[in-house]
């Protein structure tokens, strides 16, 4: 009993002296010296003006690389050329070359129960092919692949073909 007395005792002290120091400081603020510091605008020097000089330098080109530890080439520097003027003569563009769309025909297509593609039967520029959807033949791609029909894509044209 006498530890829990002890303790209650210390418990009580510590607090009413936070209980007193919060007081304290609250009650001072209203009794206490209303004189303030003020700085008059005459303690500053406004006409003094203080120039700040630029610290020049000049760069100069690396021998050798800092990070790799290679040494670099040295740039060659090339005697001043002198640049003469010509007449600009106009010239006209060149027509461009437009290659014909091959000749296509379409023979069928061929469905794997293994392979999810279809392979198809083409005569292209009278050569038999057998390919699949988005493959390129000669630049012609072909694009879709029905039964009875096919759509092929060159040179930005696009042409459907039947079954022969």
């Amino acid at each position: 009993m006498d530890t829990k007395k002890a303790i209650n005792i210390v418990l009580i002290i510590v607090v009413l002296s936070l209980w007193g120091t919060v007081s304290y400081k609250y009650i001072n603020r209203f009794f206490g010296n209303d004189e303030l510091a003020y700085n008059s605008p005459n303690d500053y020097n406004y006409g003094v003006v203080s120039v700040i000089k630029k610290d020049t330098f000049l760069l100069v080109p690396l021998a050798k690389d800092p990070f790799l530890n290679k040494v670099l080439a040295k740039p060659k520097t090339q005697p001043a050329q002198v640049v003469r003027t010509s007449p600009i003569v106009k010239t006209l563009p060149k027509p461009k070359e437009e290659t014909l769309f091959p000749s296509v025909q379409y023979f069928g297509y061929i469905k794997s129960k293994d392979k999810k593609d279809e392979l198809i039967l083409v005569k292209i520029n009278n050569r038999i092919e057998r390919v699949r959807l988005n493959s390129d033949i000669e630049g012609l791609i072909i694009k879709k692949i029905y039964k009875d029909s096919v759509t092929v894509f060159f040179n930005n044209e696009t042409r459907s073909y039947k079954k022969q």
